[in-house]
């Protein structure tokens, strides 16, 4: 069998995306995007996905020797890193607005840290380094990704959108739980773009030998379920002890990767452009099918396809009617959820506040400052705590959601499907992309002012020393207050966190709905080309094969 041209793959992509313009097939541009990119690459994208707080930027900063990627309790990750070995050592900074920049790499944190670049406000396209100590990962480039399901919407957005390049994907999954619904859902998703698909099981440090290997054979029996290809799992640890779990992701991962980046890279390659085409040639078969029959028999045929305009409103409408549903109990949730820590958390509080106020010796101005940032440090990290023990049960009602519509569609688009079988002979080609739900900011926590008058201008001629008590006291009816309020603040972020993220489900669910019904509406319609040109184009791709 003779060898593929190197630009073979270039020609295969350019053919589909003429198909793609002639017809108006929408719905192949993510991959049509994803295998014009990896063409154009020349290095083996490594990429790190997983959810917020997996360990995947850890797991980087151990592999390469460096404390480079910010890493916390709260998501840090804020947009896409690129790691590869170069000759100098340097950061780049490309925006989505302006031109790149270069940046020491001390400065990295200002720019792929959420807690100096909230929301990504600097509008950051990616952050590129350059390592020259990475020659043994010559040909690789690492890419950490902002943790999914994370408490920030622009972070899931930024991962999901850099799946379709992804070369060697290695999902980071924690042991508590060890594998959940959205990551067997993520790999799904890998699975249309590379073949190359291995899970980290991270902080197995917290786990003894039995059950490290426990729940390593759970994730494997639970993989399994799903694909006939065996997905390799390694666990991991970047604690001391662990070093063999490294020697493992080296010698049976990346050195493979390493050695064979250019036979990986035309695998991979090989595997986006077969998915590509099959889709573009299940479309086309459709239309083929369509065209065989004439303008009147056509449309008979589009009505039983699609069904009657009400089936498809009434659809419409049921999505509708599930998001606001979902957005209708989400407060009471909440409100359920955190009332029972006001008074646990004022108790903490309290007795924290008696061992602090013995400290604070200066005088009253210097105290009620003192007991501000003290009590603004220790809310923060109290919400903070809740943020992260109840995040699953606070984005429950998003995802429970973004379950039942993206059913919805899927079952929606099963009976198109099979109304295009039984109509045509064919069904539509396959089509599984999830939704991802928005995700919320870090609470703003707000301590307000401490006394009702301005008795910080009396602190020249107020010694500490005689109205400590009286100062203690007051303090101590300030906590519960302070306590309330930000319970309730942090209940109204979630709240209104969760009803955008409900919105956004339902306006992208609406949008998938409706476009699924304009594609199949286009492709058998008389507008579209004609049965020798159709039949031209599926032999074209047949070729392509």
């Amino acid at each position: 069998m003779s060898e593929a041209r190197p630009d073979e793959p270039l020609e295969t992509i350019h053919k589909i995306a003429e198909l793609r313009e002639r017809y108006q097939m929408a719905a192949l541009d993510p991959l049509l995007r994803a295998c014009e990119t990896f063409a154009n690459d020349e290095l083996l994208n490594v990429a790190i996905f997983g959810r917020f707080k997996a360990g995947k930027s850890s797991f980087l900063n151990h592999l390469i020797g460096l404390p480079l990627l910010p890493v916390g309790v709260i998501p840090v990750t804020t947009v896409i890193t690129e790691i590869e070995c170069g000759p100098h050592e340097k950061a780049e900074v490309a925006f989505k607005n302006r031109s790149a920049e270069q940046i020491p790499l001390a400065r990295i944190g200002e720019f792929i840290s959420e807690g100096e670049n909230p929301e990504n406000a600097l509008q950051v396209d990616r952050v590129r380094v350059t390592l020259p100590s990475l020659k043994q990962y010559r040909g690789i480039r690492f890419v950490d990704t902002p943790g999914l399901e994370s408490v920030l919407e622009h972070n899931t957005g930024a991962s999901l959108d850099w799946l379709p390049k992804a070369g060697l994907a290695l999902v980071a999954v924690g042991v508590d739980p060890p594998l959940s619904q959205h990551d067997i859902d993520l790999i799904r998703g890998l699975s249309s773009f590379t073949p190359n698909i291995s899970v980290l099981l991270t902080k197995v440090d917290v786990l003894s030998g039995a059950e490290r290997r426990q729940v390593q054979g759970f994730v494997e029996k639970q993989l399994a379920r799903y694909w006939d290809r065996s997905i390799p799992v390694f666990p991991y640890s970047i604690r001391p002890g662990f070093e063999h779990l490294r020697a493992d992701v080296e010698s049976k991962l990346l050195t493979g990767a390493r050695e064979d980046t250019g036979e990986r890279r035309a695998a991979i390659l090989r595997h986006k452009l077969d998915s590509l085409i099959a889709e573009c040639h299940g479309y086309l078969t459709l239309a083929l099918k369509a065209s065989e029959t004439d303008d009147s028999q056509r449309k008979l045929l589009l009505a039983k396809i699609t069904g009657e305009k009400t089936q498809i409103e009434d659809t419409r409408q049921a999505l509708r009617l599930s998001a606001r549903h979902a957005a209708a109990t989400s407060r009471p949730a909440l409100e359920g959820l955190l009332r029972p820590y006001e008074a646990i958390v004022q108790r903490r509080l309290l007795v924290a506040l008696k061992r602090e106020f013995s400290s604070w010796t200066s005088s009253l101005a210097a105290t009620m400052q003192r007991f501000e940032d003290w009590l603004s440090a220790a809310l923060h990290a109290e919400m903070d705590a809740l943020t992260a023990k109840h995040r699953d049960d606070f984005l429950q009602p998003a995802m429970r959601t973004s379950r039942l519509l993206w059913q919805s569609l899927q079952d929606f688009r099963n009976r198109l499907s099979e109304r295009a079988l039984e109509a045509l002979g064919v069904p539509l080609p396959v089509d599984e992309m999830e939704l991802s739900v928005q995700q919320p900011q870090s609470p703003d926590i707000r301590v307000g002012k401490i006394f009702d008058r301005s008795w910080e201008l009396l602190s020249p001629i107020l010694p500490m020393i005689l109205i400590r008590p009286l100062v203690c006291a007051h303090f101590e009816r300030k906590v519960p207050d302070v306590v309330e309020m930000n319970l309730s603040r942090l209940t109204s972020q979630w709240d209104e966190v969760v009803k955008t993220a409900l919105g956004a489900l339902e306006r992208e669910a609406i949008h998938r709905l409706d476009s699924l019904v304009a594609t199949i509406e286009k492709l058998t319609s008389a507008e579209a080309p004609r049965l020798s040109q159709i039949r031209e184009d599926l032999a074209a791709l047949d070729e392509l094969r």
